[in-house]
């Protein structure tokens, strides 16, 4: 099944913004259902839950289907199933982007911390008087941060390529990422 990418609208916010509406789509998500059976599940009328199907098939996340029996069931769309289980190559996608912000980050703070101008204070006076001059840098908390950051970087990239390079390309699309 080719992977399907999802127009998030105004309109499908609004859709979404309702916590009925997404359990009823988390319950499609596992199987197929009538009206009667999510009313049951979700404790509501079937009025309700038929006028929130009504809403969210509008918006094109689920479908009903007549196969021949005496029941409509309801199913989630191409749309609503990407709209809940984005597929593979999106979420490394997500990990390489993160991965490279942190890392850019982490770079970004250790240059900062090695390019910082150190100035000469004195230290608060002695006992016996006068004072030294002792250089100033910047806060060792900037390298540490960087260093971290950093570090967090290149794992998330390792591991947004090695998950790139361990799935298949007929496959890529629909392994779950977070097993």
């Amino acid at each position: 099944m080719e992977p399907v990418d999802i127009v998030l609208t105004k309109e499908t916010f609004e859709v979404l913004a309702s916590e009925t509406r997404l359990t009823i789509l988390k319950n499609l998500n596992e199987r197929r259902m009538t009206v009667t059976e999510l009313a049951d599940d979700l404790g509501l009328a079937k009025s309700t839950v038929h006028h929130h199907l009504q809403r969210l098939a509008d918006a094109g996340l689920v479908a009903a289907g007549e196969d021949g029996h005496a029941w409509v069931y309801y199913a989630l769309t191409p749309e609503g199933r990407a709209l809940l289980q984005p597929h593979g190559s999106a979420r490394i996608r997500i990990i390489l982007t993160a991965g490279l912000a942190s890392l850019a980050g982490g770079v970004v703070a250790v240059a900062a911390f090695l390019t910082a101008p150190v100035r000469e204070g004195p230290v608060p006076p002695l006992a016996g008087g006068g004072s030294l001059p002792v250089p100033e840098g910047p806060p060792l908390e900037l390298l540490a941060a960087g260093i971290v950051l950093a570090v967090i970087g290149v794992i998330l990239i390792a591991y947004a390529c090695a998950r790139r390079r361990g799935a298949s390309p007929r496959t890529r699309g629909s392994r779950d990422l977070y097993r």
